[in-house]
C-alpha cells in the first residue's frame, strides 16, 4: 500500500536541499519542528569545521542553517540544524516502527536530479554497525544526494529513519538508514510533534484510519467529523461526465488538479461509474500506483500481477487472452523524468496504440502533461505530452458545493453549520476547506462550556 497522494506531495514539501558552498556539497534535509531540520552529519560537516552556516535551498530563496547538534560519522552519522528565517513549513510525523517487508518511499536532492527525485525501497532488517544499528534497505537506488533524506514507512504513514548511504550508488542494491532513536533527546521532539500535529493536521488529515491508530498521542482527529476519507464525492459531476465521455469516445484522459482537490476519490468513483456505464469488468480495469514503481520491469509486473500471472514475459500473452479496457495511472508525477521514466511512459503509450490491446489511459498528476515531462526527450515530445490535448481540470468547488460537504460532515455533530458559513463563503479546494472546518471544530470544542 502507498501513501496517499496528499501524504506523498507534502513528503516532498517538507524535505529542503541543502548546500555547503566552501566545497559545493549538496544534500537533503527535512522539517521535524519548526524552525528544526533534520540531516546527516556527513552532508554538512564541511560547515561545522569551519563553523559557517550551511545554505537551506527553498522556492523562496536561499536561507542559512545554524547546526546545533552534530553527532559524527560513521554513527550515528546526524545533525539538528535551526533556521528561524523560515516560517509556516510543514514538518513531518516521526514513528519509529518497522518491520521486515515494509515498503519504504523517500525523496531528496541528488547528484542527478538536484530539483528533486524519489526512491522507494524494502526493509530487509538491521545492520550492526558496531556503535549501534542502521536500518538496511533493498530493491530501490539511493544516490548521492540522498543522504539526510527522510524514509517514509507506507504502513504507518510515519518517517521512521535517515538515509545515510548507498550499496551501490549505480544500482537498485539499496542502501542504509539511521534509525529515528540514533536523534539527539535534548530537543523533547515528541512534545514538538504533539504540539505541531495537533494544531496542524496537514499530515495527519493523509493517514488513513488504521495508520491513525499508530498515533501514540491522542489527538483531535479522534471526535472530529472533517477528518478522514470523505464517503462520497461531492461537486465533480462536470468532470466526471467529461472523463466519461472522452472514454466513450475512444480517447485518453488527463486529469489535472493541485494536491486536495480529491483526485483519488474521483479514480475511485469513475471505476464505479465506467463499470456501470460500459459494463467492464474490475479485471479488465487496471491500476498503476507510480508512487512505488521505478522502473519498466516493476511496471510490466504490476500488470502481470493484475491479469493472474507470474512473469513481465508473459504480459503479451495475457492480454490477448485477458485484455484490459482502462488503465487508471495514479500520480503520473511520481514517475522518475529521467531515462527509467521516460521508458515506461513510451512503453505505455505504445501499449495503448496497439492495434490489438484496446486500452484507453486515465492519467492523473498535479501538473499537466504536457509540462511535467518536458525533459523527456530534447528532440522531441514526451511520450505522454499529446495524450489528451485537452484535460480534465479540476477547479475549487464552488461555495453551493463546499456548503454540501461542510453539511455533510456535520451530520449528527454537536455543532449547527451556520457556526462554519464563512469558511464556505468562497470556492475552496476539499482539502483546504476540510482542514479548516476541523480547525474551527476544535475551536468551537475548546470552547464550549
Amino acid at each position: 500500500m502507498g501513501p496517499s497522494q496528499d501524504l506523498d506531495d507534502l513528503l516532498r514539501r517538507c524535505t529542503v536541499r541543502l548546500r555547503v558552498p566552501q566545497d559545493e556539497s549538496q544534500g537533503t534535509g527535512f522539517w521535524i519542528a519548526p524552525g528544526l531540520l533534520l540531516t546527516c552529519a556527513h552532508v554538512v560537516e564541511t560547515a561545522h569545521a569551519r563553523s559557517v552556516p550551511v545554505e537551506i535551498a527553498l522556492d523562496q530563496g536561499i536561507y542559512p542553517g545554524r547546526i546545533v547538534e552534530f553527532l559524527s560519522k560513521p554513527y550515528p552519522d546526524l545533525a539538528l540544524l535551526r533556521c528561524d528565517d523560515v516560517r509556516d513549513h510543514p514538518c513531518v510525523y516521526l514513528h519509529s516502527d518497522i518491520a521486515l517487508g515494509d515498503g519504504l518511499y523517500s525523496y531528496g536532492y541528488t547528484d542527478q536530479y538536484p530539483r528533486g527525485d524519489s526512491a522507494t525501497f524494502a526493509y530487509e532488517g538491521p545492520t550492526d554497525a558496531g556503535s549501534g544499528s542502521l536500518l538496511k534497505l533493498k530493491q530501490g537506488q539511493s544516490r548521492p544526494g540522498l543522504s539526510g533524506a527522510p524514509l517514509l514507512n507506507l504502513r504507518t504513514g510515519g518517517v521512521c529513519g535517515i538515509v545515510k548511504s548507498s550499496r551501490d550508488r549505480d544500482s537498485d542494491l539499496g542502501g542504509r538508514a539511521v534509525p529515528l532513536a540514533c536523534i539527539p533527546s535534548g530537543y523533547d521532539l515528541p512534545s514538538l510533534q504533539q504540539s505541531f500535529h495537533q494544531r496542524h493536521g496537514d499530515w495527519l488529515d493523509c493517514l488513513n484510519a488504521e495508520q491513525r491508530g499508530w498515533v501514540p498521542w491522542k489527538t483531535p482527529p479522534a471526535g472530529n467529523p472533517f477528518y478522514g476519507e470523505s464517503p462520497t464525492l461531492l461537486g465533480r459531476d462536470d468532470e466526471t461526465r467529461r472523463i466519461l465521455e472522452k472514454l466513450q469516445a475512444g480517447g485518453h484522459c488527463s486529469i489535472v488538479g493541485p494536491s486536495g482537490s480529491g483526485k483519488t476519490l474521483l479514480l475511485r468513483e469513475l471505476r464505479r461509474q465506467v463499470k456501470s456505464r460500459f459494463g467492464w469488468r474490475d479485471s479488465e480495469i487496471g491500476s498503476l500506483n507510480f508512487r512505488l514503481i521505478g522502473s519498466l520491469h516493476e511496471l510490466k509486473q504490476e500488470i502481470v500481477n493484475h491479469l493472474g500471472g507470474q512473469k513481465p514475459n508473459e504480459i503479451k500473452s495475457l492480454l490477448r487472452r485477458k485484455p484490459l479496457r482502462l488503465l487508471l495511472l495514479d500520480d503520473v508525477g511520481g514517475l522518475e523524468a529521467g531515462q527509467r521514466g521516460y521508458e515506461m511512459r513510451r512503453w505505455l503509450r505504445g501499449l495503448s496504440q496497439d492495434e490489438h490491446c484496446p486500452l484507453k489511459l486515465v492519467a492523473v498528476s498535479n501538473e499537466r502533461l504536457e509540462f511535467l515531462f518536458r525533459k523527456d526527450d530534447p528532440a522531441r515530445d514526451s511520450p505522454f505530452a499529446d495524450l489528451d490535448p485537452v484535460p480534465v481540470e479540476l477547479p475549487p468547488l464552488a461555495p453551493a458545493v463546499c456548503r454540501q460537504l461542510v453539511q455533510q460532515r456535520l451530520a449528527g455533530a454537536a455543532f449547527h453549520i451556520a457556526r462554519f458559513e464563512d469558511l464556505f463563503s468562497v470556492s475552496r479546494q476539499p482539502r483546504e476547506l476540510l482542514h479548516q472546518c476541523a480547525v474551527r471544530y476544535e475551536e468551537l470544542r475548546r470552547d464550549r462550556p
